[in-house]
């Protein structure tokens, strides 16, 4: 079950990072179902995730509708697998890897969903490896 739900994980984001680097944007019929379905888990420790983009996107510091949409159901599954600090691992290497790419690519402005998925499943497999 674990690999089948990994295979859906890859899937999911793919379709995710190739319309976020395409459109620059996420799309709500990928993200709010994710969003929705994650509360199931309702890991109140990976709720920070996405309130701390809240903030940010309120503040007009970068940060997306679609990034939080994206943060909810990605700040769930990390925290259920690795715990609040899983979280805040994941949201931080997610910010490094979208400044790496900015860097890399010389863009001002970079996706960020790739970087968010790769830092949530990047935790998720150090902490609960196959």
């Amino acid at each position: 079950m674990l690999i089948f739900g990994g295979i859906i994980y890859c899937l999911w984001a793919a379709a995710l990072s190739w319309w976020d680097i395409r459109q620059r944007r996420l799309p709500d019929w990928l993200t709010l179902p994710a969003a929705v379905l994650s509360l199931a888990v309702a890991n109140w420790g990976g709720a920070w995730w996405p309130g701390m983009y809240l903030v940010l996107g309120r503040a007009h510091a970068g940060v997306g509708g679609g990034d939080i949409k994206l943060a909810l159901p990605l700040g769930m599954l990390v925290g259920h697998v690795a715990g609040f600090m899983g979280v805040v691992a994941a949201s931080g290497c997610a910010c490094l890897l979208t400044l790496g790419w900015s860097v890399c690519t010389g863009q001002k402005k970079s996706p960020h969903g790739p970087a968010m998925l790769l830092a949530a499943a990047g935790v998720v497999v150090c902490v609960h490896p196959l």
